[in-house]
């Protein structure tokens, strides 16, 4: 049974950081609301390492979408509703990471971290590195053909995004490891690989099944890329 103690401290640790969120048009209300499913979840079932980690996610991704947000606005490429996420995004970005923590808290296992790991890795390299690509100076190309492409196409990378799509993935397992998170599932090498893995199929999900099925929104790529990373993630995990 979980303590009503820690359900206090966690939801005032996520109020800390959502309502501030909130104010500053980070996230609109629906994305507060599942922020608070999200992050309550893996605070409830881990600790707060594991927090921490899908803490960065919100943080640099707000960041990211936030940075020289007119000058992407000008070039029609900007997070619509002045950068704010919502419920889907945090959904489609957060669910799978949170299936690994609660799969943690109820069977435990390291290979639930490293399938976190990849998660998080894969959900922050995309969203975060993809606002970052979206700044370059260069015509992006398209994941599939390498064709030049109008700057915010689906599935269109660049070498600004995707060299910031790697180096956010290993942020993220620097991190983890440096809170001492590792334990055997090589949290730089699970999270950097699994991570930028789940970024580029997000791209290549993007160039093909999102610009052709009419149902199939950003949410789902999201949603599908995080969890083919986070799979990969624990195929490295087993490899290594």
């Amino acid at each position: 049974m979980i303590d009503p103690i820690h359900i206090i401290i966690a939801f005032a640790i996520c109020s800390v950081i959502g309502l501030p969120s909130y104010k500053m048009n980070v996230v609109d209300f629906s994305g507060l609301l599942s922020g608070y499913i999200v992050g309550m979840g893996v605070i409830l079932f881990t600790d707060l390492k594991w927090f921490v980690l899908i803490f960065m996610f919100f943080f640099l991704s707000g960041a990211a979408t936030k940075y020289k947000y007119d000058q992407k606005k000008k070039k029609g490429v900007a997070q619509g509703k002045k950068g704010a996420r919502g419920y889907l995004n945090v959904f489609g970005n957060g669910l799978v990471a949170l299936s690994f923590a609660v799969f943690e808290g109820v069977i435990g296992g390291e290979v639930f971290l490293a399938g976190y790991l990849a998660a998080i890795a894969s959900a922050t390299s995309d969203t975060a590195g993809g606002e970052i690509g979206r700044l370059s100076k260069h015509k992006p190309r398209l994941i599939t053909n390498f064709k030049e492409v109008p700057t915010g196409s689906e599935g269109a990378i660049s070498i600004l995004g995707e060299t910031a799509e790697f180096l956010i993935a290993l942020f993220i397992g620097v991190l983890a490891f440096g809170m001492g998170m590792d334990h055997g599932t090589n949290a730089i090498i699970v999270a950097t690989l699994g991570g930028f893995i789940g970024a580029n199929i997000d791209s290549v999900l993007g160039a093909t099944v999102e610009t052709n099925v009419q149902w199939w929104g950003n949410n789902w790529t999201n949603f599908i890329s995080t969890l083919l990373g986070a799979i990969a993630g624990v195929g490295i995990y087993y490899l290594l």
